[in-house]
């Protein structure tokens, strides 16, 4: 196995995509780009790759037990900063995507413009009125939608949960180890990421470039989920402690 593909390395990179998904506004998917591991991580779930699944799932689930237990925490005490950085991060992550484009053209710009504003929609926190089910089985629904959220760019798991109501039961199933929660959204989870997997490994092989223009507005559009809602010198510093993070990353998954 190369450098690149590691197990070692998977399980690093794989820290932070667990952690995003505990994050409003920031998506695991996007982390896994920034990374360069993103279609190592589709052709695992899609082939079902027991051993790399294994080494990814063990380092985002490092990432959520952290992110559950330490940054939703810091999110309540400073949740402004935390937004100043978070924005940070979402924008400049968008990069990635942007750079894999190709030629701007009038209809590509059209297309991402679209997606920003289907982002934009969706960051806002529409709640789902649709969703009418109760008990372990909102869970289990819950984890099979949210399982998009984590391997599509630009969409956030963690906002995702919060329209259906079980982000805050969730990281609570986490932090008591409630497992009979855990077990059924993990199954949620896991059938979604098998159902997913497959047809975003078919449009990245059929039509990438299209599907970048398209990550890039989800990207940008899903920041607006984490701006900051008042001007904060300090949060500039915030901000921009994000985005030196995201380039460190970049440089990480380009070199490893």
């Amino acid at each position: 196995m190369s450098k690149k593909n590691s197990y070692l390395a998977l399980f690093f990179k794989s820290i932070p995509i667990g952690l995003a998904n505990t994050l409003p506004g920031v998506s695991g998917g996007t982390l896994a780009l920034v990374l360069n591991i993103y279609e190592t991580l589709i052709n695992a779930i899609k082939d079902i790759k027991v051993k790399k699944l294994f080494v990814i799932g063990l380092g985002a689930a490092a990432g959520v037990l952290f992110g559950s237990a330490v940054i939703t925490d810091l999110y309540q005490n400073q949740p402004l900063l935390v937004n100043y950085f978070l924005f940070g991060l979402v924008i400049t992550s968008a990069h990635s995507t942007y750079k894999k484009i190709g030629h701007l053209s009038f209809l590509k710009l059209l297309v991402m413009l679209l997606a920003f504003a289907f982002a934009l929609f969706f960051a806002r926190e529409i709640q789902f009125g649709f969703l009418n089910a109760e008990g372990l089985m909102l869970f289990f629904i819950a984890g099979f939608f949210g399982s998009v959220a984590m391997i599509l760019p630009g969409i956030s798991g963690g906002t995702l949960l919060i329209l259906m109501g079980v982000y805050h039961p969730v990281l609570k199933a986490i932090n008591n180890l409630d497992f009979a929660i855990l077990i059924v959204f993990g199954a949620g989870v896991a059938a979604g990421l098998l159902v997913f997997a497959w047809l975003f490994s078919y449009l990245l092989q059929k039509h990438q470039k299209e599907i970048m223009v398209v990550l890039t507005g989800l990207i940008l559009g899903s920041s607006a989920a984490v701006f900051p809602a008042r001007f904060n010198i300090v949060g500039l510093a915030a901000f921009a402690a994000g985005a030196v993070i995201i380039i460190i990353l970049e440089i990480i998954g380009q070199n490893t």
